[in-house]
């Protein structure tokens, strides 16, 4: 992957940065956490508690947050209020499913949820870090679907790589019904968003909040005229602490109805990929829905010469 990403780069004229460092993935009994000579990478969360000021309704566990920048910025947001308190950093959940005549609802509190069951696997090596977790979609009596993360952040570029496997554990069907949002989606800085005028527990002034956020597609398209538009990459940026940052994520081509529809919010910083815009589809019992996902973290703009590189190198991985 390496070797045919810097080519790439050779080829475009491009340069970019690694992040060479001790990696390291470490858990307790509340969080996994994933540093790079020190510096904080990722947490995921293994238990479900809503901050002090936020319903516990909406307490989730299975999401990860914070991601940070080299620099120690941090992109996501978690329990944003006063309203919206169901999104939690990147997180996968469907908006609109049906199961045996039941219409659930995974995206926010009511019949349906997600939570973490289990640490699968810890992984330590000499470049890279990881882990892999298995997640639970249920109701309130019975799991649907049985999901398993694998995350890993490679230290010599700074990538995060996802993998989500879905799979029905029941005797029926679910259906993922045509919906407009849902899927894979990410929640961006607090800072990006003026409404929100409280944090958990604390009060905010307007002065905390800097501008709203940007997106960006390897379209060129952007929150105006971008939504349900089927990208290769969309990228959120702004300015957090006064310093530009931005994340961006790439689907891999395998990934079912690739390049899958978006979701890019006009007014808050969140978008997803979401393969339901059109039509429904069903996952079926014993069989395994699979995506994955290239995530790239910076402390700058988006450059898109440089994320459509990253691209073509993650397309031709197999």
């Amino acid at each position: 992957m390496m070797k045919l990403f810097l080519t790439i780069c050779l080829l475009h004229g491009l340069m970019i940065s690694s992040v060479e460092g001790k990696m390291s993935c470490t858990q307790d009994k509340d969080h996994i956490v994933i540093t790079n000579n020190g510096h904080h990478v990722l947490t995921y969360h293994k238990t479900a508690r809503a901050p002090q000021g936020v319903d516990p309704k909406y307490a989730r566990s299975g999401f990860i947050h914070p991601i940070s920048t080299p620099t120690g910025r941090i992109l996501t947001d978690d329990y944003p209020v006063p309203h919206h308190s169901h999104q939690h950093g990147l997180f996968f959940a469907w908006r609109k499913a049906t199961f045996e005549g039941e219409e659930l609802n995974f995206w926010e509190p009511g019949n349906a949820s997600i939570r973490h069951e289990k640490v699968l696997n810890i992984f330590n090596g000499e470049n890279t870090a990881g882990f892999e977790v298995e997640l639970s979609h249920r109701t309130e009596t019975k799991p649907i679907l049985r999901e398993i993360w694998t995350v890993m952040v490679d230290g010599r570029t700074g990538f995060i790589d996802m993998k989500s496997a879905q799979s029905c554990v029941t005797r029926s069907p679910i259906t993922l019904e045509k919906f407009h949002y849902g899927g894979m989606a990410i929640r961006g800085s607090r800072q990006w968003f003026e409404d929100a005028h409280t944090t958990a527990g604390k009060g905010a002034t307007k002065d905390e909040f800097i501008e709203a956020c940007k997106m960006l597609t390897n379209e060129g398209l952007t929150q105006a005229n971008g939504n349900h538009s089927r990208p290769t990459w969309v990228s959120m940026a702004g300015r957090i602490d006064s310093a530009p940052v931005s994340i961006t994520l790439i689907p891999h081509p395998t990934n079912f109805r690739y390049p899958q529809h978006v979701r890019l919010h006009p007014k808050m910083p969140y978008f997803c990929f979401i393969p339901t815009v059109e039509k429904s589809f069903q996952i079926k019992p014993g069989q395994t829905w699979t995506s994955r996902y290239r995530i790239i973290v910076k402390d700058e703009e988006p450059k898109p010469e440089i994320l459509n590189a990253i691209q073509s190198a993650f397309a031709a991985e197999e």
